[in-house]
């Protein structure tokens, strides 16, 4: 009886660690290493602990989404300087090819449901876009 316990406690461990290993998909900030949910609202702006915000906009689009991730990280005072003098005031990281990372969780076994990410245009490439305040 002993043994039978011992084989179904492995056979339900090793069923549930290989879901959580393989339903893992976070994106990590490349500013402090902590690691967020994919976001499945790709209109809003998101933000890490360290300050940086992320949002995920069209190849195509980057400018405005980096344009949109600064309107909050500086009010119109200081983003009227920042546009105004040629210094850096922020570090900008692009990740270019977040459509394969969807592609991966798309794929992967998940028993809770998946959920599915809808682009208004098929053929648009996605990205990450991350903007951090230097000072």
């Amino acid at each position: 009886m002993k043994f039978k316990n011992k084989e179904l406690f492995k056979s339900i461990s090793a069923k549930t660690h290989a879901r959580r290993v393989s339903g893992i998909h976070v994106i990590i900030c490349p500013f402090c290493d902590n690691g967020h949910h994919i976001p499945t609202d790709f209109d809003s702006i998101h933000r890490c602990t360290c300050g940086a915000c992320f949002k995920v906009c069209g190849t195509d689009m980057l400018e405005i989404g980096v344009g949109d991730i600064a309107g909050t990280l500086w009010n119109e005072e200081e983003l009227g300087l920042v546009r105004s003098v040629p210094v850096d005031f922020c570090n900008i990281v692009i990740e270019k090819d977040f459509d394969r990372l969807l592609d991966l969780k798309h794929a992967s076994p998940d028993p809770c449901g998946i959920e599915r990410f809808c682009k208004y245009d098929v053929g648009i490439n996605l990205s990450l876009v991350w903007v951090k305040r230097l000072f």
